[in-house]
């Protein structure tokens, strides 16, 4: 009977120390949970890194500013340029066709011209300028005054594309006749006390051969203007109406 008991004694000694052998054995497995940790800690890492490194090339693409050429005044087409209508700006100018600053002596060579109106603080590129002398030998420039029942409603600025009508006034009667196109190249606003009632003036480039033609109807104050187009250059084709 004792030894039936001993052996139930020593089976149930062995069961424990199975037991005990089986635990240690699931503790030591259990061990994803530690590598999942280090590889976040090794992500967090890379992503500081990483965010560090975007923010370096963040600041270095900002530090890479040129100076280039920017318009210091408003230009009128037509207009040859000159040192007081130049100034220097530093801008992110990748990609862009902008005029360096140390490219000025190449617009200020007494031979470069605005070919479209250039506002003011607008940046230079190649598209604005020409080397092309606006006049020619086939055109003129004249000034015509702006008479308020004679012009559009709409203000008429540096660029416009006009129309020059001879207009019969008063008793003469008659049909208006077509002079011809005309760009305005300027716009000089009047004073009270200029002659003519401060209503200001225009300089249009016009065909040569209607130049006496639109100056006869500027002289006789029935110079009609009618706007046709906006943001022209120099380059435009002038046709006369006769």
């Amino acid at each position: 009977m004792s030894s039936i008991n001993g052996a139930s004694v020593a089976e149930r000694q062995r069961a424990r120390n199975d037991r005990r052998e089986s635990s240690k054995a699931t503790t030591k497995v259990a061990e994803p949970p530690r590598q999942r940790r280090t590889g976040l800690a090794a992500l967090a890492v890379a992503l500081i890194v990483g965010g560090a490194l975007a923010a370096g090339l963040l600041a270095v693409r900002m530090d890479a500013r040129q100076p280039v050429l920017a318009a210091a005044t408003d230009i009128a087409p037509g207009t040859l340029i000159t040192q007081e209508h130049v100034r220097e700006v530093s801008v992110a100018s990748e990609g862009l066709r902008l005029i360096p600053a140390d490219l000025a002596s190449q617009i200020l060579d007494g031979d470069t011209y605005a070919r479209v109106q250039i506002r003011q603080d607008s940046l230079f590129d190649e598209n604005v300028l020409t080397k092309e002398e606006p006049i020619g030998s086939d055109r003129a420039i004249v000034s015509v005054p702006l008479t308020p029942e004679l012009t559009p409603r709409e203000e008429l600025r540096s660029g416009d594309l006009v129309k020059v009508f001879s207009v019969s006034r008063g008793d003469t009667g008659g049909p208006s006749i077509e002079i011809s196109e005309a760009l305005v190249l300027d716009v000089h606003a009047g004073g009270e006390d200029e002659l003519g009632g401060g209503g200001g003036s225009l300089s249009l480039l016009v065909p040569r051969a209607a130049a006496a033609d639109v100056v006869n109807a500027s002289g006789s104050d029935s110079a009609g203007l009618a706007l046709i187009q906006r943001g022209l250059g120099t380059n435009v084709e002038l046709r006369t109406g006769r």
